[in-house]
């Protein structure tokens, strides 16, 4: 009876995997062009999710599809309307930049394929969308941790600084302003500037001027790390706080020791990474790579695992409405950059952390719960 038994096992699961199919996931990144290093991190960690896990619960196994757009919101739609016609995708992950992302959105939402953003953060990507989701937090709720950070710390007084040819900034200042006046705190004066600026003389004289307790940056690290360089020259002292788009080695490489103690919020520090899955992530990731895991990696390993989750809960995991589904109604996801839960506009409500330059290192001061 027993040998009938295994037999009549075997013969099942041979049955099983000779139904098992190929189900694939199409990816849009900025592999090259002005946005590669994003594209490439990304990437970096995308592929430690994938060998970690690409057999779903039924046994089929996952295929990804990569695409490079070069970091062009023209090519970025081009390889969605690819991915989707041709290579035959269930979901697609990407893109970083919002812009490229917002390309991406109308034709995922026409064709109802299921598509994740991990890095783009302008409330816009998902606005009015039922197709599209995001792994990161919002530009809003970004800027209300840095204003959060800084009165908790004492500093109860701020001069803002904002890229006006940029949305995200704009945006990131408008969030910081509204939390920091609602948390007691006071804007002593504000100054504009715009990308590819790399005289900020009148800027920094601005707010040695003022002599305020903190300087709220909000545009991207190039400007943020001059701008700095030249406030400590002219000798002001009060830290600068920013948002995700100054935490990149780059902000050091260029301010040099000027870059010292600047804050900016992010998604991720591995310093902060206490959970199972965070830390097995880590240890893949350095003796994979031999370096440290970023925000961009490691979000992008969150987007991964969350499709591969909302698919193991569907009969058909290439079901595009099923996963969709499943998707925007991810709740307590344990992911890399901490617990996840997807809100009915399809944006994820987690922590963030609070990193800083120390001693010539991008190094974790605190965590920022919503």
């Amino acid at each position: 009876m027993k040998k009938i038994s295994t037999i009549a096992a075997s013969v099942a699961l041979i049955a099983s995997m000779s139904y098992a199919k190929e189900v694939k996931i199409g990816v849009v990144l900025p592999i090259t062009g002005p946005l590669a290093a994003f594209g490439q991190t990304s990437r970096d960690g995308l592929m430690i999710a994938y060998d970690q896990n690409h057999k779903l619960k039924n046994g089929d196994t996952v295929k990804l599809v990569i695409l490079d757009d070069r970091g062009d919101k023209v090519e970025a739609a081009t390889a969605t309307k690819r991915l989707i016609d041709k290579d035959k995708v269930t979901a697609i992950l990407g893109e970083v930049a919002s812009s490229n992302s917002m390309a991406m959105a109308p034709i995922a939402e026409k064709s109802k394929t299921p598509m994740i953003t991990h890095a783009s953060t302008n409330p816009r990507v998902t606005k009015g969308k039922k197709f599209v989701t995001r792994a990161c937090f919002i530009d809003p709720f970004q800027g209300a941790v840095e204003a959060k950070y800084a009165l908790q710390n004492g500093y109860k007084t701020a001069f803002m600084v904002t890229d006006a040819k940029q949305d995200y900034s704009v945006g990131l200042s408008k969030a910081f302003k509204k939390a920091y006046l609602a948390g007691g705190g006071k804007i002593l004066g504000r100054a504009l500037i715009n990308s590819g600026d790399k005289d900020f003389n009148a800027q920094v004289s601005a707010i040695k001027a003022k002599n305020p307790s903190i300087v709220s940056f909000t545009g991207y690290y190039p400007e943020g790390a001059l701008m700095v360089r030249q406030a400590r020259a002219v000798g002001v002292k009060a830290p600068f706080i920013g948002g995700d788009g100054v935490g990149f080695p780059e902000l050091i490489k260029i301010g040099g020791k000027a870059s010292e103690g600047f804050l900016y919020s992010d998604h991720y520090n591995e310093a902060a990474a206490t959970s199972d899955v965070a830390k097995a992530y880590v240890a893949a990731f350095h003796k994979k790579y031999n370096k440290t895991s970023d925000s961009m990696g490691a979000l992008a390993a969150d987007a991964y695992n969350m499709i591969l989750a909302a698919m193991n809960k569907c009969d058909d995991p290439t079901n595009k409405i099923c996963v969709n589904t499943n998707l925007r109604n991810t709740k307590n996801f344990q992911g890399v950059t901490g617990i996840i839960n997807i809100d009915k506009r399809g944006d994820a409500v987690k922590s963030a952390v609070v990193n800083v330059v120390k001693d010539g290192k991008l190094a974790y001061s605190a965590t920022v719960n919503p």
